[in-house]
């Protein structure tokens, strides 16, 4: 079974033409006039066909043939056969009359004319279509099918072609999927990841196994498993049950998939949980196995409770693709289904399993050059070798603590490659012209020492004393979360560097602009999957009514999960939360969690949009301690519990949300996925609390995240927690704003830029319109030239979206990240997927899991065979050229503009110190 390519549409609306790269040589240009010549003739017998099917008689085989033959271009010589998603829509064509096609095209029209994601050509075709064969300039009878073949494809398929190339028109409920060897397989490998990622989570560098290394792994044992269990089973209910119903399954492969996916690695409070344990953080000896389980629990399935509550609004939702989710498709598609032999797309012949254990296996092996060997090409900061000791130079071009202004920043496809074969092209571009015009000011920021910045590392994400040295929190922690105040007096309060001033700024200008924007941009779809859940609640409507999509049409097949469920699982996961702060000394008020459900309710559907269109993760944990600074001042405690509810909330419930989104596109029974994911979320939480404890208790003599640990199990991110515990919570919110009062104002500027651009979009054309109609011709072009048209540039341009780009500074992360990532993305999701659809529908997702599962598994036997007791390291020009500079001076904080002042500090002079505690 295969996937409908563009060019099979282009094929099938333009009879008789093939790609011009796919009709090359002398026998496929024959081939193709040959066709052409033999269309005339060939169309009376199709015509023929199309009417006894439209009188009720069944299509067989060989009418599919002689169909497809025709306007597919499928031909002997080709020596390939009518795929069968191919045939499934020429089967809807040959039964959808002109008039009822228009009609589907229109609606498609009015649904996708905003659609960043809808293909611009097809756009362009359907609107040509829809008026007329005359205005269209088409012959008749070429119009007829054309306007069928469009809009079967919109209605019996998907109008995406990154969607058509990891799904099918058809579906078959039959097949078997929550079978016992998928569950073994699903929980082994996701208690297996669990206990691997949360023993090396606070290794620096980190080894991690990945979903898709998962998925690598899962899908030989299905097969095994399929070859060697007995039939044994049992009927329960009329149906029966076995150790073995037949071989391995695509939707068993996604179902195990999906098993350890929504839950593998250490919880949302492990870190939170090593900050209060440990003694050199908060030393919380009350810290107990139960309180951990408990408040685990509630952060867990807070997510999951809202995940179901927001299917409505983008999981249904035919314009809500999920691009995170793609690869994940099209590997298991790879591994597992069959594909039509000797299909030629663009030229190629190969499979996409062929195709994936290539590039699989070249990235395996190129991975040790940047990584180990030369790692100069991991670092390509080639600029500052010119004069390594050019302070300005590695500054700006600089890789490790520049900002990254190069054009070839890396060879490492783990730097800058991951992830640009998912996310679409109007998307990265959008946020790479914001990260460019972010890094400028920040630039400027630095070279003006705004708020003393030039005293710090440019792009630095530590807090820094006014002395230049790293903020050292224990100094002023009087050692339960709170300040001292004489030692504070004494040492003075934290600063932070340009880009981290500038990135703290952003995200405050980031969260209302979303907000208000994507509500007012998305507003009439919100209002109407508002009221299909209200009718669902209230009426016990399904919760499949108004999407009439091809994917939500076979989902209709299978048993639904009502809403009262996901309610449920939000309620007691409350509770949970609830009895976690109420019975242990948390400092922190019961009534907090009902205020972040509320907050992140508010914030999540605007997440999820997001997430869904343009692969943006909306992540909450700079809002929640920001709100935790403000609302418990002095409680650092508080501060982390607040942040992990806040921050977790969110990416859980982005987990459930786009593994129900595959099990939408890989049409799985909702039911069981519900119970999939509840358990493997429940043996992830006492897996992963189970192994911390381990640790705190027995790993490495007590060395566990201490920089003195041998096994270099530092925990950085615990490091984090701690430090932002005590500059949000403890240092406080107002003193920071006292501090640096450009930030409280970024909540105003993004509040208006979000409201008026979404207003503009939403109610601009209508405007503008009404003044053509009103307004004298000249008048209205006098308006239309310096006011309407104007304004009518800002819907080429997603504010949310394009604001995105602006937060990645800081914290090793830059320009370098993102310039090489641009590169591919204009060729790949751009170019190719244009000039050669079919090649990029076949193998764009199968190229981006192949380099990614390389570089994992390359990472991994790299970290354990010469980082990983042994310390092997190869010392030679390629290993130390690019740390030879300021740019890795900066990068280990070392590299300022300004020396500090003849005074011996810099900043707010003492006695002045904000002191509002």
């Amino acid at each position: 079974m295969g996937r409908t390519s563009e060019s099979d549409i282009r094929r099938v609306a333009r009879p008789g033409t093939d790609d011009a790269d796919a009709a090359a040589g002398d026998e496929k240009n024959a081939a193709r006039e040959k066709r052409e010549a033999d269309r005339i003739e060939a169309a009376r017998d199709v015509d023929a066909i199309v009417d006894a099917v439209r009188q009720g008689q069944t299509m067989t085989p060989e009418m599919r043939s002689k169909v497809a033959e025709h306007y597919a271009g499928v031909a002997e010589d080709d020596n390939v056969a009518p795929r069968d998603d191919v045939t499934a829509i020429l089967e809807r064509i040959v039964v959808m009359d002109d008039e009822e096609a228009v009609d589907i095209l229109v609606e498609a029209i009015a649904l996708h004319k905003d659609d960043p994601n809808f293909p611009h050509q097809t756009m362009a075709r359907i609107r040509r279509l829809v008026q007329g064969a005359k205005l269209a300039d088409i012959d008749a009878a070429d119009w007829g099918f054309q306007v069928r073949i469009e809009a079967a494809m919109i209605k019996y398929h998907s109008p995406y072609p990154e969607v058509r190339s990891v799904t099918d028109p058809y579906d078959d409920p039959s097949i078997p999927v929550e079978t016992l060897r998928a569950y073994v397989l699903g929980i082994v490998f996701m208690a297996g990841a669990t206990a691997i990622n949360t023993f090396f989570s606070p290794r620096q560098p980190a080894i991690s196994l990945g979903s898709n290394v998962m998925q690598l792994l899962v899908a030989p044992c299905g097969l095994f498993l399929a070859k060697v269990l007995p039939d044994w089973g049992v009927t329960i209910r009329g149906t029966r049950h076995s150790l073995n119903p037949g071989p391995w399954s695509y939707k068993e492969q996604m179902f195990a998939t999906i098993l350890f996916t929504v839950a593998n690695s250490a919880g949302g409070t492990y870190y939170m949980y090593l900050v209060q344990k440990l003694p050199q953080y908060l030393d919380q000896k009350w810290v107990s196995f139960g309180y951990e389980i408990v408040l685990a629990l509630a952060v867990q399935f807070f997510g999951f409770g809202f995940a179901g509550l927001l299917r409505r609004f983008v999981v249904f939702p035919v314009t809500a693709i999920w691009p995170k989710v793609l690869p994940i498709l099209a590997l298991n598609r790879a591994l597992v289904r069959p594909e039509p032999k000797g299909e030629v797309v663009n030229g190629w012949r190969m499979t996409r399993y062929r195709f994936f254990m290539l590039a699989f296996g070249a990235m395996f092996l190129y991975f040790w050059i940047p990584n180990t060997l030369f790692t100069a090409l991991h670092a390509f900061n080639w600029m500052t070798w010119i004069a390594p000791e050019n302070f300005a130079l590695g500054m700006v071009t600089g890789f490790y603590g520049g900002m990254g202004y190069n054009p070839l920043a890396t060879f490492d496809w783990n730097v800058a490659g991951s992830g640009y074969l998912v996310t679409p092209w109007w998307s990265a571009i959008q946020q790479y012209g914001a990260r460019v015009l972010s890094g400028l000011i920040i630039i400027g920021m630095y070279w003006g020492n705004y708020y003393w910045s030039a005293y710090t590392p440019i792009n630095s994400n530590e807090a820094f004393n006014n002395k230049g040295g790293i903020y050292n929190v224990t100094v002023v922690s009087n050692g339960h979360g709170g300040i001292d105040l004489d030692a504070y007096k004494e040492y003075g309060p934290p600063y932070f560097s340009g880009a981290n001033v500038f990135g703290q700024g952003a995200w405050f200008a980031w969260y209302p602009l979303t907000l208000f924007y994507v509500s007012i941009k998305f507003w009439d779809s919100l209002k109407k999957s508002g009221k299909e859940m209200w009718r669902s609640i209230r009426y016990r409507t399904s919760i499949w009514e108004g999407n009439v999509d091809a994917h939500s049409r076979m989902m209709k097949e299978y048993k639904e999960v009502p809403d009262w469920w996901f309610f449920a699982i939000l309620i007691v996961s409350m509770a949970f939360g609830i009895a976690a702060l109420k019975a242990w000394p948390t400092e922190t008020p019961w009534w907090i969690e009902l205020t972040v459900i509320a907050l992140s309710a508010v914030f999540l559907i605007p997440s999820a949009i997001l997430y869904a269109g343009a692969n943006i993760s909306m992540g909450f944990n700079v809002l929640f301690q920001l709100l935790a600074g403000v609302w418990f001042a002095g409680n650092a405690e508080a501060q982390i519990i607040v942040t992990a509810f806040g921050s977790n909330f969110n990416s859980q419930a982005d987990t459930y949300i786009s593994d129900q989104k595959i099990a939408h596109y890989a049409k799985l029974p909702p039911r069981a996925i519900f119970r999939g994911q509840m358990l493997a979320a429940l043996l992830n939480t006492f897996i992963f609390i189970g192994m911390l404890n381990w640790m705190v208790d027995n790993f490495d003599n007590g060395t566990l995240c201490k920089w003195n640990n041998a096994n270099h199990f530092v925990c950085t991110d615990a490091v984090l927690v701690f430090a932002s515990a005590v500059e949000y919570g403890a240092f406080g919110v107002k003193n920071m704003f006292k501090l640096y009062p450009i930030l409280p104002w970024c909540f105003l500027m993004g509040t208006v830029i979000g409201i008026s651009w979404g207003l503009i979009q939403r109610y601009g054309p209508s405007v503008r319109e009404t003044a053509r109609s009103r307004w004298s011709e000249a008048r209205f072009a006098t308006w239309n030239r310096y006011l309407f048209h104007p304004l009518g540039m800002l819907n080429v341009m997603d504010p949310a979206v394009t604001w995105a780009g602006a937060l990645n500074w800081t914290g090793g992360n830059n320009l370098s990240y993102a310039t090489n990532g641009i590169y591919i993305s204009f060729i790949f999701m751009y170019w190719i997927k244009r000039r050669y659809n079919a090649w990029w529908e076949k193998y764009n997702y199968i190229l981006e899991a192949g380099f990614d599962v390389g570089v994992a598994i390359s990472a991994i036997i790299q970290t354990l065979a010469l980082s990983f007791g042994a310390h092997v390291t190869i010392q030679w020009w390629g290993n130390t050229v690019s740390t030879a500079g300021f740019d890795f001076k900066s990068y280990n904080q070392n590299a300022t503009l300004l020396p500090i002042p003849d005074v011996g500090y810099f900043g707010v002079p003492p006695g002045q110190y904000p002191m509002d505690f």
